[in-house]
């Protein structure tokens, strides 16, 4: 069973580089992949909105909770004990691919779960960039399968392991932004 699914994982992300691949795509997922790498754009986004008081620094702190959580589950659980191998390992992928694989192992997409756990923390505390959030965490997934990097499953594993991880982080608390458009309700869910 699992060899079939890791089987079919391989014949899509085959079928997603064979597609395909004009400059301007290659240099916007390069670049979508690049700003995903450790985080970086989440928590920066995270500090220039609460430095500009358009969240609080406990929603900030929230978004920070939320990465360190994905990177404990992700970068020092799962990814050692799953171990499953980068698709470069696959010569059908390797033809198709120009880009240098990390060295960590593939499973569950760390650039995945970290993009949809600081999408999820900031889109709570700021309705109005909601989409703006979502669409640059899907580029920031999507770039990693765009690029070989990561099987498809690898990416769904990493932004479920994200949404878990950012919904355990922010819970039911009633951190808010200063906007009174954005707060959140403090009604009981």
């Amino acid at each position: 069973m699992l060899e079939t699914l890791a089987t079919i994982d391989a014949r899509v992300l085959v079928w997603i580089l064979s597609l395909p691949h004009p400059e301007w795509l290659d240099w916007l997922m390069t670049a979508a992949s690049a700003i995903g790498q450790r985080a970086a754009i989440w928590l920066a986004l995270g500090a220039v909105l609460a430095a500009w008081s358009r969240l609080t620094w406990m929603a900030y702190w929230q978004v920070v909770l939320s990465i360190i959580l994905v990177f404990l589950v992700v970068e020092a659980t799962l990814k050692p004990a799953i171990a499953r191998p980068r698709p470069s390992t696959d010569p059908a992928v390797t033809a198709l691919t120009t880009t240098t694989p990390p060295p960590s192992a593939a499973f569950p997409s760390g650039h995945a779960a970290t993009a949809v756990a600081g999408a999820y923390a900031l889109a709570r505390v700021l309705p109005a960039a909601r989409l703006a959030l979502w669409l640059l965490a899907a580029g920031i997934a999507l770039s990693r399968l765009y690029l070989g990097a990561h099987y498809p499953l690898d990416v769904a594993a990493g932004a479920l392991v994200g949404f878990a991880c950012a919904a355990l982080s922010v819970g039911g608390t009633v951190w808010y932004s200063r906007d009174p458009a954005g707060r959140i309700s403090q009604e009981p869910r």
